[in-house]
């Protein structure tokens, strides 16, 4: 009966040692996704705010409605 209890209690440590592994590798590519994700939300805002800046500067288009 010894036997079997440590049998089963090396058991338990193998799955907790490898769902750790599992689980860290899981939420370290979760966070590496949201962080690309973000990242190309970001990117694209900016390159949005710089073409309409260039919009307006370069080619000299106003919102001023006195100049329409």
């Amino acid at each position: 009966m010894e036997r079997v209890q440590a049998a089963l209690g090396g058991l338990v440590v193998v799955v907790a040692l490898y769902g750790g592994y599992v689980l860290v590798r899981t939420l370290t590519r979760a966070l590496y996704a949201i962080v690309w994700f973000t990242e190309t939300v970001a990117m694209f805002a900016f390159a949005l705010l710089v073409g309409y800046v260039a919009y307006r500067v370069l080619w000299g288009v106003s919102d001023d409605p006195r100049r329409h």
